[in-house]
C-alpha cells in the first residue's frame, strides 16, 4: 500500500492518449493479480428491455493496513469489451468514470483495477476516511464497443476485519535458509472499531472471514520474486516453498484477512535469512 497526503479528487490521463480516467470523491485495489472469485459479488442486473448484460465481476472494497496505519478504496470490474464506464455511489452521485479514446475505443477494454490514495491515520482518521466512502450499493454502468449497455452493482460495507496477529516468524527474525519457513497467525475473530481514529481492534465479533491471503516478497530481487497464495478461512499457517528461500536475504511478507463483504486488513512483517 502506498501512503499519501490525503484522499482527494483526482482528474488525469492514464494509459496515454488512449484512456482518460476521472476519479471523484476518492473513489479509488496494485493491480495485484487478486482472486476476484474469492470475493465476487452478484452483478446481474436486468435492462429495461429485459435483456441481461451483466459485468462478469464488480467489486468495491476497503483495504486497511494495520501495520502502516492507513486505509483506502479498491475497485475491480470485468466485462464484455467496453468503451466507457460510470460508477455511482448509493446517493446517486458519479464517483468514477473511464472513457476510451482513439483506437482503444474501437478495441475496447475488459478488466479494470483501481486503488485510491491511502492516507495514514495521522493525516486522516479512519472515521474521516469512511465518511468519504458511504456504505451501500454502488451502481456500475458501461457501454460496450457495440453500443450496448453493461450494468451491475456491488455493495460497500464498513465491516473491517482486525489485522491478523502473526505469531511466526517474529518481525526482524533471522532464519536458517536450510529449514522450512512456516508463517503462522491467529484466526481473526473481531472487527475494527470504526469510531477509533487509528483503526483499533474492537470488541465486536460480528464479522465473517472467508479467506486469508499470504504474500511473500524477496527484497531487492530483479525481476521481483513473489510468493502469493489464497487460503481458506480455517487456515492459520502456510509453508513457504523451499525454492523461494535463499541465504543472506531479506524478505517482507503480509497476511491479509478477507471479510465476506470483500473488505480486507493487512499485517506486515519482515525476516532475514542467515548466510
Amino acid at each position: 500500500m502506498r501512503s499519501t497526503r490525503a484522499l482527494e479528487v483526482v482528474s488525469g490521463n492514464v494509459g496515454g492518449a488512449g484512456s482518460r480516467i476521472v476519479f471523484a470523491a476518492v473513489i479509488l485495489l496494485a493491480a495485484l493479480a487478486f482472486s476476484s472469485a474469492a470475493y465476487a459479488q452478484d452483478t446481474s442486473v436486468m435492462r429495461d428491455d429485459g435483456e441481461e448484460i451483466p459485468f462478469d465481476d464488480a467489486l468495491i472494497r476497503i483495504e486497511v493496513n494495520s501495520t502502516d496505519g492507513d486505509a483506502g478504496l479498491q475497485i475491480f470490474l470485468d466485462g464484455e469489451p467496453w468503451k466507457s464506464i460510470r460508477i455511482e455511489n448509493p446517493n446517486g452521485r458519479l464517483v468514477f468514470a473511464v472513457d476510451n479514446f482513439g483506437k482503444l475505443r474501437r478495441l475496447g477494454s475488459t478488466e479494470l483495477f483501481m486503488e485510491s490514495n491511502e492516507p495514514d491515520f495521522q493525516e486522516m482518521t479512519l472515521p474521516q476516511i469512511l465518511k468519504l466512502l458511504p456504505p451501500g450499493v454502488y451502481d456500475f454502468e458501461g457501454t460496450t464497443i457495440e453500443g450496448e449497455e453493461l450494468e451491475g452493482e456491488a455493495e460497500l460495507t464498513h465491516d473491517l476485519p482486525c489485522g491478523p496477529e502473526i505469531t511466526s516468524p517474529g518481525d526482524g527474525d533471522e532464519l536458517d535458509p536450510g529449514m522450512p519457513v512456516v508463517i503462522m497467525w491467529e484466526p481473526v475473530t473481531h472487527k475494527l472499531d470504526t469510531t477509533s481514529a487509528t483503526g483499533e481492534c474492537g470488541p465486536s465479533t460480528d464479522i465473517v472471514i472467508i479467506a486469508y491471503e499470504v504474500i511473500v516478497e524477496l527484497e531487492g530481487s530483479e525481476p521481483q520474486q513473489r510468493f502469493d497464495i489464497v487460503l481458506p478461512a480455517d487456515a492459520t499457517q502456510v509453508t513457504v516453498p523451499a525454492e523461494f528461500i535463499v541465504p543472506g536475504a531479506e524478505y517482507s511478507f503480509e497476511v491479509l484477512a478477507m471479510e465476506e463483504s470483500g473488505n480486507q486488513t493487512i499485517t506486515e512483517v519482515f525476516f532475514t535469512t542467515s548466510e
